[in-house]
């Protein structure tokens, strides 16, 4: 089925809530959508309409909202459209408010309060303007992207999986620093042990929450061990096809560029591994019934 295009008011209310979280220097979270929506017209902005406004509520907080956390406001917007698309009906303002109202957020429930709106009342009102019942159950919210992806914080140390961990904190112990010779290798040397988390997830039937946390967590833990050992070699590693292109030596055509870069890459990082092999053969496995030692 064709899915209809978003109604004005919700394209106004998204617009109205980015322009505003731009205004005060933030990434648009869901509580910068709630004062979009109370910009907008409709019954969902006349549901928001209080005094002082939402608008001046969250503008003279300063950082008591903090950034906005674009992960849970892409989330609203997705259980806004699956609440229409239930209803067989366009995605408008009341549609996105209810969704914010359901998700609950911290933010969202505090500019409320600050406001002196009262949430129940807000979402009877926009039930009502939708033709829903007043009892309608919490919407469905769809799935968060996983943990350690774009804007979404990656799950703390603390609730790494045990097993996985302690096998990447050795390997974090072991690395072939003294065999760096260039950027290329601490590029190369970066895939490969991206690589190994992905594959001790793998292993361990980890989900993606687990998966991309580990692979943030011990990134940034090579880096730090990369860093501390080779400081001079920080920086972006060159790309030796852009510079001979640029040179007007290679000309290859549209899209070769990156099919040769990336061949590059994958030939480095190959012969990075093959001159380190011998750090890694002593690595733990991750046995899924106990902890590596």
């Amino acid at each position: 089925m064709h899915e209809e295009e978003p109604s004005e008011p919700y394209m106004q209310a998204l617009r109205h809530g980015f322009t505003f979280a731009r205004e005060l220097g933030r990434a648009c979270g869901p509580v910068h959508l709630l004062v979009g929506i109370s910009q907008g017209d409709g019954p969902a902005a006349a549901a928001l309409s209080v005094s002082p406004s939402l608008r001046a509520v969250v503008a003279s907080a300063g950082d008591a909202f903090g950034d906005g956390a674009g992960y849970l406001q892409g989330q609203a917007q997705g259980a806004a459209r699956l609440f229409a698309d239930g209803l067989g009906q366009r995605v408008g303002a009341e549609h996105l408010l209810i969704a914010l109202l359901d998700q609950g957020t911290a933010e969202v429930v505090q500019a409320l309060r600050l406001a002196g709106a009262d949430p129940g009342t807000v979402r009877r009102a926009a039930l009502a303007a939708v033709g829903a019942p007043v009892g309608q159950p919490p919407i469905t919210l769809p799935p968060l992207i996983p943990a350690g992806t774009i804007d979404r914080p990656a799950l703390p140390v603390d609730q790494l999986d045990g097993r996985a961990w302690s096998v990447l904190l050795w390997r974090q112990g072991h690395l072939p620093t003294d065999r760096l010779r260039g950027q290329s290798d601490r590029q190369a040397l970066r895939h490969l042990e991206q690589k190994a988390a992905w594959r001790i997830a793998d292993q361990l039937g980890l989900d993606d929450d687990q998966r991309y946390s580990l692979i943030r967590h011990h990134a940034d833990g090579v880096d730090q061990r990369m860093a501390a050992v080779t400081p001079d070699l920080a920086g972006p590693p060159r790309v030796p096809v852009r510079a001979l292109r640029h040179r007007g030596i290679l000309s290859p055509p549209a899209g070769w560029e990156a099919w040769l870069r990336n061949r590059q890459v994958n030939l480095l990082d190959r012969w990075f591994e093959l001159r380190t092999i011998s750090y890694s053969r002593a690595a733990p496995h991750p046995d899924s019934g106990r902890d590596a030692p």
